[in-house]
């Protein structure tokens, strides 16, 4: 394969894709007071929610090492692929791509490009594997990185969270807005487009968080994608997407999706949302 995709594990995508597209996937690192894990690696799905719901202290996330990043890519390289396209959410929101360029600058072996999307979760991994189908299908980097642009800003993530307390202490948004959410005994829904978080709109009910979601969704119709993901809440996930299947006429293939631990450390159990790519961008 002449170019390879290179992601981070705040990609959401099924083991099968990420075989089947030749999708590398560097792991982020939870941390519990003094000890860390490697993101679902030394630490799974299930291990990190039966902690967290025991835990009294709020876990952290760090980003790879330079030196972790240089390892994955110097592995990909010896796979004989010519380039490499390393594609992290924007540094707005993380430090992953500053890191990923410091590690690409230092490679000698192969020829890395970083690149930056608004996404994360599942739809980061829409866009991760849109570029993989695009780097099988021959296109070269200049055309991947156009279908890439094109497909982040069509893509858009809804989330309704639980707790506010896990997103107050991720620091991604405002504490004003998180402590009146949770002083009116609000949930609230949170809407991921372009690299920035916003709150879109309140509930008390899982009802009314699905409604939320599926009423700023149809917005977005006609939809190419569309998944649902979890923080060890798979019932409200699995309502979300029969309820979405049918109010948006959806009949492609739709993921449910358990979060992976190193996002459920800055939403907390029990948050579920939707990621969706519009087959017509929307501003």
């Amino acid at each position: 394969m002449a170019i390879r995709i290179v992601s981070d594990s705040t990609c959401d995508l099924p083991e099968s894709i990420l075989r089947d597209y030749g999708i590398s996937i560097i792991p982020c690192f939870i941390n519990f007071g003094d000890q860390s894990f490697l993101d679902n690696i030394e630490m799974t799905r299930p291990e990190f929610y039966d902690r967290l719901r025991g835990n009294i202290v709020f876990p952290k996330t760090s980003a790879p090492s330079i030196g972790l990043f240089k390892e994955f890519y110097a592995k990909v390289a010896g796979e004989g692929v010519e380039e490499i396209l390393s594609i992290h959410i924007h540094h707005g929101l993380s430090n992953m791509s500053n890191v990923a360029r410091l590690a690409a600058d230092a490679m000698q072996s192969v020829k890395v490009t970083v690149l930056e999307v608004g996404q994360v979760a599942l739809g980061l991994g829409f866009l991760v594997a849109e570029a993989a189908r695009a780097a099988l299908q021959g296109k070269t980097k200049q055309e991947i990185i156009k279908i890439l642009n094109d497909r982040d800003h069509a893509t858009n993530l809804l989330a309704a969270i639980d707790s506010t307390a896990y997103l107050k202490h991720s620091g991604r948004i405002p504490n004003l807005l998180v402590d009146l959410a949770g002083l009116l005994n609000i949930k609230p829904i949170l809407l991921l487009h372009d690299g920035k978080i916003s709150l879109t709109d309140r509930a008390r009910t899982t009802t009314q968080q699905i409604e939320a979601i599926i009423k700023r969704t149809m917005k977005l119709s006609p939809l190419a994608e569309l998944g649902v993901i979890h923080a060890n809440a798979f019932e409200k996930a699995e309502e979300l997407s029969k309820t979405a299947c049918k109010a948006l006429d959806f009949s492609g293939k739709t993921w449910i999706i358990e979060a992976t631990p190193v996002l459920g450390v800055h939403v907390g159990p029990g948050a579920f949302g939707l990621a969706c790519v519009s087959k017509q961008s929307h501003s």
